[in-house]
């Protein structure tokens, strides 16, 4: 019998196999710019800064890797905390919006 499997499990299915898989070698860390790459390629939308060396650096800085340290899946896992804290806070500002409208009428 196949397992069925949610879409939350999917998604986390997806995002350790692409980290991984971001690595040509399967290494345990990434370097700058295999990191760089995926994000370029995998979270265009969510991190536009990936693309250039100055917004990659901010994002290392801000996941506290040190230049020419290899990046782990530990760190990226903070990187998608921080966008879904993001993309919650987003939503959470549409619904109170959309609540202020709602009371005014």
């Amino acid at each position: 019998m196949a397992t069925e499997y949610t879409d939350l499990e999917l998604a986390i299915n997806t995002l350790v196999t692409n980290f991984y898989s971001a690595s040509p070698n399967n290494a345990d860390s990434l370097t700058a710019q295999e990191f760089q790459s995926m994000l370029s390629k995998e979270l265009p939308t969510m991190v536009k800064t990936a693309g250039d060396q100055e917004g990659l650096s901010k994002i290392l800085k801000d996941l506290n890797v040190e230049e020419g340290q290899g990046i782990t899946f530990k760190d990226f896992w903070q990187l998608v905390e921080s966008l879904a804290n993001n993309q919650f806070g987003l939503q959470s500002k549409e619904k109170q919006v959309k609540c202020v409208k709602c009371s005014l009428m």
